[in-house]
């Protein structure tokens, strides 16, 4: 079974399967729903669905900054959040770090 990162991820997550990133460990959970098919192909392409993963959710995090979910933070979360933001190669990333270094100035 030939399949891509993002085919993967809609497989597992159609099938009721969620991937905890754990570093350099991927773990899937619930066990009993994942195939041995499902799993030798989530093995074979651990490394590619670790960094689809984290896109996603710097992806789902550029989102929230640009809606405005962090306009009120206080300024330890601000930089935390632009510390991350600013290692993620996406153009909205750019984005929602100016919108953060905004909302310090004022």
């Amino acid at each position: 079974m030939k399949m891509n990162p993002s085919e993967i991820y809609n497989e597992a997550t159609q099938r009721g399967l969620r991937f905890i990133p754990r570093g350099s460990l991927l773990e899937v959970t619930p066990k009993s729903r994942l195939t041995p098919e499902l799993f030798a192909v989530i093995r074979a392409n651990k490394m590619e669905l670790l960094a689809e993963l984290e896109a996603k959710r710097c992806h789902g995090l550029t989102h929230l900054i640009l809606d405005g979910e962090f306009d009120v933070c206080d300024a330890a979360t601000r930089r935390k959040l632009l510390n991350e933001l600013r290692s993620v190669p996406h153009p909205q990333a750019r984005s929602a770090i100016a919108r953060l270094e905004s909302e310090a100035s004022k």
